[in-house]
Order: C-alpha cells, then sequence, then structure tokens
C-alpha cells in the first residue's frame, strides 16, 4: 500500500512538472509584434565622365508605433487607502480608453490634446487594472497595472 503511494506521488510530480515545463517553453517562443520598421539609407553610385561620386538617398521610415499610451496615476504596484482610483494619463488625440478590473469595465474619451482621467472602484486586496487605448485609425495600445486596495493602519 505505502508502495504504491509512493509511486503514485512520485508520476504526479513528474507529470505536472512535464505540463509546467512545456507550458513556460511555448510562452517563451511567443515574439511581440510591437516593432519599429525602419529602412536604412543605401547609397547609389553617381557616375559621369570625370567622376564617380556616391550620394546617400533620403531615408523612408515606416513607424508603426506612433500609437502610444502612457499611465502617469497610479504607480504600478501601488497601495491605497481608499476604494475609489483616479486612473490619468496621455495617448493620441481624441483617442478612445477603456479600462477593465476583475469587476467593472470603463469607458472614456482623451481630450483634443490626448489626456484623460477616469475614477474607478477597486476591490479589497491585489487589483489588476488593465488599459486599452484606440485611435481613429483602430491602433491600439495597451498598459497594465496593479493596485493593492488595503484598509491596514501602516
Amino acid at each position: 500500500m505505502i508502495k504504491e503511494l509512493i509511486l503514485a506521488i512520485v508520476l504526479g510530480c513528474l507529470l505536472g512538472f512535464g505540463v509546467t515545463g512545456v507550458y513556460i517553453a511555448v510562452n517563451k517562443n511567443k515574439v511581440s509584434s510591437n516593432r519599429i520598421a525602419t529602412i536604412s539609407p543605401v547609397p547609389t553610385a553617381v557616375s559621369n565622365s570625370t567622376n564617380t561620386q556616391t550620394t546617400p538617398e533620403p531615408t523612408p521610415t515606416i513607424d508603426t508605433g506612433k500609437h502610444q499610451l502612457a499611465i502617469s496615476s497610479p504607480e504600478n504596484e501601488s497601495i491605497t487607502t481608499t476604494s475609489t482610483v483616479t486612473v490619468k494619463g496621455t495617448t493620441t488625440a481624441n483617442s478612445s480608453i477603456v479600462i477593465t478590473t476583475a469587476s467593472k469595465s470603463y469607458l472614456t474619451n482623451a481630450d483634443s490634446s490626448g489626456l484623460f482621467t477616469v475614477d474607478i472602484e477597486t476591490e479589497t486586496g491585489v487589483n489588476q487594472i488593465q488599459v486599452n487605448s484606440f485611435d481613429s485609425q483602430d491602433n491600439q495600445a495597451s498598459s497594465s497595472l496593479l493596485v493593492t486596495y488595503s484598509t491596514a493602519k501602516f
């Protein structure tokens, strides 16, 4: 009876570690798609009868990261003693902002200078706050932060 119990525990541990290892390996191989592509200048030779000269051509730049989001308040991993937290930040002008917590979602728009402010309700304990910004061309920028609401006296 004890041999079977020990064998079951060992096999369970091996199976658990194997599944965890595969999960971690799969998540490590995911590649981030938020990259800025640039094209570097290529010199071209201009020849005439007396002189060979190299002149650079203009450099075209493709910037896929123009739509950005920056959260100024609250700080990530901060602790608050009130259940209401004010989320402030900047993004592209007139973008739609969606703020999601575990229990609620909030929708607002950034003003013409890209500023936004939203008061959200937090729950006791650690709250994950996801902030998404969408501009008029449907580009998305995201930011995530943790805020802990505690009533304990420090």
